[in-house]
């Protein structure tokens, strides 16, 4: 095709994944929290899925129910987790104009 410089698209995806790499890193050190529990079970992950932290209330521990106290822990996490992934999304879909790009975005 003439007039179509490839070299110039090639530029512009490079800049682009830097781009997106970047704000990947600074997301590492973004957090996000998911409750359960009317929020006596706090699970806190960083912009990339990871848990950072897990916080329960005194008062949800009892030994005679643990099973209530994992599902609320399960809860926390699962929340927190999908918070992230959104918050991820919605930063890098900012830098990509929103398009979906393959093991980038």
């Amino acid at each position: 095709m003439p007039g179509v410089d490839l070299n110039y698209f090639i530029r512009q995806a490079n800049k682009l994944t830097e781009k997106i790499e970047a704000r990947k890193t600074e997301l590492a050190n973004e957090t996000v929290e998911g409750k359960a529990g009317d929020g006596r079970v706090i699970a806190v992950a960083n912009g990339i899925q990871e848990l950072k932290t897990i916080k329960i209330d005194k008062a949800l521990v009892d030994p005679s129910d643990v099973p209530m106290l994992e599902d609320l822990v399960t809860a926390a996490v699962n929340a927190a987790l999908t918070a992230s992934k959104e918050h991820m999304q919605k930063e890098l879909g900012k830098i990509s104009g929103g398009i979906k790009i393959p093991g980038i975005t």
